[in-house]
């Protein structure tokens, strides 16, 4: 875990051509959680998002991975991903189309975040669905786009 995030690490659950689960363990304790809201303590929605964002990465890496030959083949990743980038293209996110928040995460609760890719003219658009055991916590729909290499200036 990091000054930045308390997530730490996420559990990659599951990576396919549709898209990929992962999940983590809110944290019981720290400034982030004792602060947000003091006397009610949840996970600020912006480590929702985040989650999503990473969980995004983690499929275009296992996507780029596939479309060299080198998935694992065990992985679920598959050569026939729609909507990517050629391989090894870094995906960039372009916006956040929508953010919705269902209810809290509270400290210790397990969560999912389950990311489905759909292609569209403006890029790649993945919907978010993020949920604990007591059900639906967020939908958020994220917009990448292929990371421009920067040209070097002489």
């Amino acid at each position: 875990m990091s000054a930045a995030t308390p997530l730490g690490d996420l559990e990659l659950i599951r990576t396919g051509p549709s898209g990929a689960v992962t999940a983590f363990d809110a944290p019981v304790d720290g400034p982030v959680i004792a602060g947000h809201y003091p006397g009610f303590p949840v996970l600020p929605g912006v480590f929702l998002i985040e989650a999503a964002d990473r969980t995004v990465r983690q499929w275009a890496k296992d996507n780029s991975r596939a479309q060299d030959g080198g998935a694992d083949p065990g992985s679920g990743a598959d050569s026939g991903t729609a909507g990517t980038a050629d391989s090894g293209t870094e995906l960039e996110l372009a916006a956040m189309d929508r953010c919705r928040f269902h209810r809290p995460v509270y400290p210790g609760d397990r969560v999912l975040a389950d990311v489905s890719v759909v292609d569209n003219a403006a890029g790649l658009l993945f919907k978010a669905a993020v949920a604990t055991n007591r059900g639906k916590v967020a939908d958020i729909r994220l917009r990448y786009r292929a990371k421009q290499e920067e040209e070097e200036t002489p």
